[in-house]
């Protein structure tokens, strides 16, 4: 293997060796939280809606066809996730989103390899290759970015690519490097739509290549037209998607308040100098652009006279955006993609840094001297600069803030807290420095040394796999890398094993339950936001998943819209209230039938049934301790194991009642033994006398019990006593005849 090759992969793994030691498993967006939905929708069920992030409303999303919440973020993080995430949903004991979340894990270590090879394509030498990726992977937002599930590493990667793709068809003539080559830049406008405003340079930079090696115009024809199938082909697809939610392939679902509107000097200031979100604040190393940039323009011309346009345009284009500043983010978050295309162009200094010194004056030598220490000071205050923003998860700064801002009367995202020193993240983040707040998924709740130990020999031996390839020219070994390949791959399947043992047992242990007794047409309903990532993580079927945010009734007319929706189309709803005072399990209750109601340690869960054909009516009259008459009921006559029985009572109060009274409901078999039983409060004492109360009680059946004849029985008894309410011949139950236990 030659030396250069064996390099960049072993560049590649160590930097993947570092981005896993970092990596966090974590959600810190809402945009994240949108792509990763999508993501999930498509893995499970083969769908594309974001219902389970509803409480976010017009905030993540628009509502389309059938009503249903759509995400207004490029399509192609969500789709270039999905073979981690089919990983997270057969591996059993990996967590769906912590699998799923590698993404940019995998992807800033591959974008820092095509750094590598576009420099090696360029003709700078493998030592300046491997300085100034080293800076890009570990001196840049591109390593805070690898742990966060934005769409911009990926779209960074993408425009790269098609870059790279570019410059080696100059070298081959092959067309499928411009069809690869189109096809990332198809990916860069699915993943983020705005990159489509920077496309056209890449057709120029074709044209470019083309003109200056005096293509003929017969083959520049089907050169272009090479390139540009991928592009129509993604085109298509993102039409088609748009038309299956909206009806129409050019409704992407932004917002009309969404714009370009912001000052553009207001923007640039923002993006390149503020204290809150400014480009050399937080990479201080790209000050050395300036110097660095004309002389690989005077080298490369094609290339630079690329770069500086992407740059120029990209920045042009988010200073105008109406949220230039990325909302809840580290740094200028909407920078990340053009990074790669800032950091190529200082291979020229650090070539400069290797020059003979014996062969240089005094006076250069002390220019050079001072310029070496100048660029060693600025990558280390860099490199700290994406330590302290790995550190600390970003959203710990972002609600400290808005509690400042909320105080002191101003709104969120005021233009203050972007350009005044004191409420700068650079300041807060250091402030939050502390054991609490560490983002690591080996810090979840508490140090899992285990896991970090091994994090840390694999960075280590890779480290010394690269090590190895940079020494003096000789034959080189695969072997190492092949072995470092299955190392990182193991430990990462280790690690990702012990993570989801995050200390959410309760709802762990809730989503084996759902798991074991779900049936195709159910649909879960999370109404507490806080934990709809840890509920993606660990459940991984396939039922419709609705997020909502209620609180005690009355309902909002929507909601019961909603819910009215729901309760047509499913079957079966099972609800995890989180903790609320639900207005939902009131709705629920009244409109259909509750089957279960258990706690799992501090979570709860709730199954509510909705009958597709009416119960058959069975006529009954029966009088409990001459005051309660039972006049008739509706039952579910044949049931499923696993399935839900349903009862209707319609009771009559026939008498003044001074206590409540509890109802029993018990399902026994042919020689009395009992499989199921629900036990409701029932509020008798405020029943009057001639009033009719119609009563839906409801058996989730275990999925074991044998088919055949079974027996409903029910009673009423004091909560307190235990004792029970007799009927006229002194029996203490009613037997409301039998029901079947069948199979399909």
């Amino acid at each position: 293997m030659k030396r250069e090759k064996g390099v960049a992969l072993a560049l590649s793994l160590f930097l993947l060796a570092i981005y896993l030691l970092t990596y966090s498993g974590d959600i810190h967006s809402s945009d994240g939280l949108s792509m990763l939905s999508v993501t999930e929708s498509l893995v499970k069920r083969g769908d594309y809606d974001t219902n389970q992030i509803l409480w976010m409303g017009l905030q993540q999303g628009t509502f389309g066809r059938g009503r249903e919440l759509y995400s207004r973020k490029g399509i192609g993080t969500s789709l270039a996730a999905l073979p981690l995430a089919w990983l997270g949903l057969i591996v059993p004991f990996w967590g769906f989103v912590q699998t799923t979340l590698l993404l940019n894990v995998a992807v800033t270590a591959l974008t820092g390899l095509l750094v590598f090879l576009y420099l090696q394509r360029l003709g700078h030498s493998w030592e300046v290759g491997l300085v100034v990726t080293l800076l890009f992977g570990l001196g840049t937002m591109a390593w805070p970015y690898s742990k966060y599930f934005f769409s911009e590493p990926l779209t960074g990667l993408a425009l790269l690519a098609t870059a790279y793709l570019l410059l080696r068809f100059r070298e081959t003539q092959a067309t499928g490097d411009l069809a690869l080559a189109g096809t990332y830049l198809g990916l860069a406008i699915a993943t983020r739509l705005a990159t489509a405003a920077i496309a056209p340079l890449f057709l120029l930079l074709l044209l470019a290549y083309s003109l200056s090696d005096r293509v003929s115009y017969r083959r520049l024809i089907s050169f272009v037209a090479a390139f540009l199938l991928p592009l129509i082909l993604w085109g298509l697809l993102l039409g088609g998607y748009n038309h299956l939610r909206f009806g129409n392939p050019l409704t992407t679902g932004y917002l009309p308040q969404e714009s370009f509107r912001t000052p553009l000097l207001t923007g640039l200031a923002g993006l390149l100098i503020s204290p809150g979100r400014g480009l050399f604040l937080y990479c201080p190393i790209f000050l050395l652009i300036l110097p660095a940039f004309p002389i690989f323009l005077g080298r490369h011309r094609i290339e630079g006279a690329f770069s500086l346009s992407l740059v120029t345009i990209y920045i042009l284009l988010y200073s105008k955006w109406f949220m230039w500043h990325g909302g809840f983010a580290w740094g200028p978050r909407f920078l990340v993609p053009i990074i790669p295309f800032l950091v190529i162009p200082l291979a020229p200094l650090v070539e400069g840094l290797r020059g003979r010194a014996e062969a240089a004056s005094a006076l250069l030598s002390a220019i050079r001297a001072a310029f070496a220490l100048l660029f060693a000071s600025l990558s280390a205050i860099t490199i700290a600069i994406q330590i302290l923003a790995l550190s600390v998860h970003f959203r710990h700064f972002q609600e400290m803030l808005e509690r400042e801002m909320l105080q002191a009367g101003l709104p969120r995202f005021a233009l203050a807290t972007f350009f005044e020193p004191r409420y700068s993240p650079l300041l807060g983040q250091l402030s939050l420095l502390r054991t609490e707040y560490l983002d690591f998924a080996w810090m979840n709740p508490h140090v899992d040394w285990l896991a970090l130990a091994l994090l840390l020999s694999v960075a280590l031996i890779s480290a010394l796999a690269l090590t190895y390839y940079t020494k003096a020219a000789r034959p080189y070994a695969v072997w190492p890398l092949m072995a470092m390949t299955l190392l990182i791959l193991g430990v990462t399947g280790f690690t990702l094993a012990r993570y989801k043992q995050d200390g959410h047992r309760d709802l762990a242990q809730m989503v084996e339950f759902i798991t074991s007794y779900s049936q195709p047409n159910d649909a879960l309903i999370l109404n507490s936001p806080s934990e709809t990532s840890l509920l993606q993580n660990h459940y991984k079927g396939s039922l419709p998943l609705y997020g909502l945010f209620e609180g005690g009734p009355p309902l909002p007319p929507e909601r019961e819209e909603l819910l009215q929706t729901l309760t047509a189309r499913y079957r079966r709803l099972w609800l995890i209230p989180g903790g609320l005072n639900d207005g939902l399990d009131v709705w629920l209750s009244e409109k259909g039938y509750r089957a279960f109601d258990e706690p799992f340690g501090e979570e709860r869960l709730a199954l509510y049934f909705f009958p597709s054909q009416p119960l058959a009516e069975r006529a009954e009259e029966a009088v409990f301790g001459e005051r309660i008459a039972l006049e008739g009921y509706g039952i579910t006559e044949q049931v499923k194991p696993g399935d839900v029985l349903a009862v209707n009572l319609r009771w009559k109060a026939m008498a003044t009642l001074s206590v409540d009274y509890h109802l029993f409901l018990h399902l026994v078999d042919q020689e009395g033994r009992l499989w199921a039983q629900q036990d409701s409060p029932k509020l008798t004492s405020r029943w009057q006398p001639g009033e009719e109360v119609d009563d839906k009680q409801a058996l989730l059946l275990p999925r074991d019990i044998p088919l055949g004849q079974y027996e409903i029985v029910i009673g009423f008894y004091l909560l307190e006593t235990d004792q029970r309410l007799t009927l006229a011949d002194g029996r203490d139950s009613l037997g409301l005849g039998s029901i079947e236990v069948v199979v399909e």
